[in-house]
């Protein structure tokens, strides 16, 4: 009789989840473009726990530092006592557990597809572990497949009242085709809405995890495809509330990426295609919304207006050529997130832009493509400092920082406006500034016994001009 029953109450708990997946997934196709203002803030991204080579159905808590596992069976019967506090939350018991996996089938593309759910519900009771360091999370492993799918609020931000997490999982088992992964949160607060972290993980067919970090945490569902390709996805993003978010999601498969968007709208649908020194975003349509992008490497990219498509090669390593088809969007490359050592800036570009650099005493600068963009390059903590609207076509610079040394620079006779450049290495250096600027195969060279110039080749310019070099801790102005 007790199966009998458990069985009936699986099926009236279970089935309202299919129904309520099906249709979400159906929103997320549906809805239309909503854009956000722009406003960057970046913040760190929720550690949480995950106990290695732990099998079996159970729910791990963390609070404040306590760390429990608890068998699922048991979570579901009884509150748990996440801070071994008898005198906190409900005759000591803190939260309350809902945790079940849901096999199910959809139709999609007209054949029928298993689909396996995990759903997740956490109730705080009372208020002691509210503004606590909490992270919950629960595992179950179900025919070859473990699912995890967690919650998690760091110290002095509200754990919601509830919280329901499905982490939903595709596999595509009889199929030749990578699995999909939805993962869908809907908080519920008492006070305004605060940063909630979320997780769900996938072993199986494949390994997958996916983190998302909220600011605040509002009822939100997003979908990703990892292609077959590496280093390739689709995601589609669904908001179901009017507040605006941030969300960073950290991803660790295929490849490993953290992608932020700051003000999402109601629904964006884009794809990446992350490598070593290759970056690509196209989506169908354009997102007044900012993204910043951390690979592995020693790079990151902030875009700023989200056009329909982007393309980075290269690095900051001396080559970088960059895409994109909207004037609008602002693109910075940076060697970090945080107070970059190098970065390059650019706007106002429509098409390809390519830099080549080399810097050091003896160096040079080349910048090829992107007429009429905006371009700012900072290098070794802005030690080289470039700004410019490039109206010429090509560009170069080159130098011999020496006692007897040289510089040249190259616009093949068009124009740079609002141009400044200042490079200070050691006793040497450049400093030019002038409102227009033209140069064609111009070069100039210096003796330092007695100090003499020797220019070559051609150099025009309008409005004020400021042209000195440094030799050996002294500057030297030429106009």
């Amino acid at each position: 009789m007790k199966r009998i029953i458990a069985a009936f109450l699986a099926v009236v708990l279970l089935s309202p989840i299919a129904a309520y997946d099906n249709e979400i997934h159906e929103k997320i196709l549906k809805s239309d473009n909503e854009h956000a203002n722009i406003s960057i803030e970046n913040y760190e991204s929720y550690n949480f726990t995950i106990l290695k080579q732990q099998l079996g159905a159970f729910v791990y808590t963390r609070c404040n530092g306590i760390e429990k596992r608890t068998p699922v069976i048991q979570a579901l019967l009884n509150p748990i006592d996440v801070d071994d506090n008898p005198d906190t939350g409900e005759n000591g018991g803190d939260v309350r557990i809902t945790a079940y996996p849901f096999p199910y089938v959809q139709q999609v593309d007209g054949e029928w597809i298993l689909a396996i759910s995990l759903v997740f519900k956490i109730i705080r009771l009372g208020q002691e572990i509210k503004d606590s360091d909490f992270e919950a999370y629960v595992q179950i492993d179900f025919q070859g497949h473990t699912l995890r799918a967690g919650i998690g609020s760091a110290y002095g931000e509200e754990l919601p009242r509830e919280a329901r997490l499905v982490f939903t999982v595709v596999p595509y088992l009889m199929y030749d085709k990578e699995p999909e992964y939805y993962i869908n949160l809907e908080p519920v607060f008492e006070g305004n809405s605060s940063r909630v972290s979320i997780f769900g993980e996938y072993i199986g067919k494949s390994h997958q995890y996916m983190q998302i970090d909220f600011n605040p945490a509002i009822t939100t569902m997003i979908k990703f495809v990892p292609s077959a390709k590496i280093g390739h996805a689709g995601i589609t993003i669904q908001r179901f509330a009017s507040q605006e978010t941030t969300l960073k999601m950290i991803y660790r498969g295929k490849f490993n990426a953290n992608l932020t968007i700051e003000d999402i709208p109601i629904t964006m649908s884009f794809d990446l295609a992350i490598s070593e020194r290759h970056f690509e975003y196209k989506s169908s349509d354009e997102f007044n919304v900012s993204m910043i992008i951390e690979g592995n490497h020693q790079a990151c990219a902030r875009i700023i207006y989200l056009p329909r498509h982007v393309v980075i090669d290269g690095g900051l390593d001396g080559y970088v050529n960059i895409f994109t088809n909207n004037r609008k969007t602002e693109l910075i490359l940076a060697d970090k997130i945080e107070e970059p050592s190098s970065f390059i800036r650019i706007s106002n570009l429509t098409g390809n832009i390519t830099f080549r650099w080399k810097v050091g005493l003896s160096g040079f600068l080349a910048v090829d493509g992107g007429k009429n963009a905006f371009i700012e390059l900072s290098a070794l903590k802005g030690i080289f400092d470039l700004k410019a609207i490039k109206k010429a076509t090509n560009f170069s610079l080159s130098w011999n920082l020496a006692l007897n040394g040289s510089i040249s620079i190259d616009t093949n006779w068009e124009w740079l406006t609002e141009y400044s450049i200042n490079f200070t290495l050691e006793n040497f250096g450049i400093y030019i500034k002038a409102s227009f600027l033209r140069a064609e195969d111009y070069m100039a060279r210096w003796n330092t016994s007695p100090p003499s110039f020797i220019t070559y080749g051609n150099m025009d310019f309008i409005g004020d001009i400021d042209f000195s070099i440094m030799i050996n801790g002294i500057w030297y102005p030429l106009f």
